[in-house]
């Protein structure tokens, strides 16, 4: 990916000639290399987040419905729905 990119900014700006072995280069290449596994990481964090705010409540609805494990009761979806649009609009 990181080299995708690399490649996509070199056509872009018209590079004809392009010196890896420069530090400042070099150091950009790096960077470049990190992104996406930054944006990745950021990404399971977000999630995660967001899977134990439900898991924490469906474990709620347990507890404070009766005859939900018996499948008598009906869930709480509306709550469900909630804490995943908060939590998509947050992070």
């Amino acid at each position: 990916v990181s080299l995708a990119l690399y490649g996509a900014f070199v056509s872009r700006i018209g590079a004809k000639h392009v010196d890896i072995l420069e530090p400042i280069v070099m150091v950009f290449l790096l960077i470049g290399a990190m992104l996406p596994y930054w944006f990745s990481a950021m990404t399971m964090k977000s999630v995660g987040i967001a899977a134990m705010a439900m898991v924490l409540e469906v474990r709620e609805q347990f507890a404070r419905i009766p005859g939900l494990m018996e499948g008598t009761a009906r869930p709480d979806y509306e709550r469900c729905v909630e804490i995943s649009t908060q939590a998509s609009l947050r992070e």
